[in-house]
């Protein structure tokens, strides 16, 4: 059985902006959102490396449900500079 995603505009959104940024981009990302720590580790696994949540979560010794606040988190930041 195949699970159908809905994603909403903005997750559309800021997957097609890093599907075709390049470096300069993520940077100006970087400098202008305001990430704690452990979101920084997040945005450039889930971002960057296109890790899997559960992987994530597995490496920061964290729930799966943590990992997918702190991504609706960092895509709340990331929707008002892109």
């Amino acid at each position: 059985m195949t699970r159908k995603v809905i994603m909403s505009d903005t997750v559309k959104r800021i997957n097609a902006y890093f599907r075709d940024a390049v470096k300069s981009d993520v940077d100006r990302i970087k400098e202008n959102a305001v990430f704690s720590e452990r979101q920084e580790i997040v945005f450039e696994m889930y971002y960057l490396k296109k890790n899997d949540i559960g992987f994530i979560a597995d490496k920061l010794c964290a729930s799966y449900s943590v990992i997918k606040s702190e991504i609706q988190a960092i895509r709340r930041k990331i929707s008002q500079i892109i």
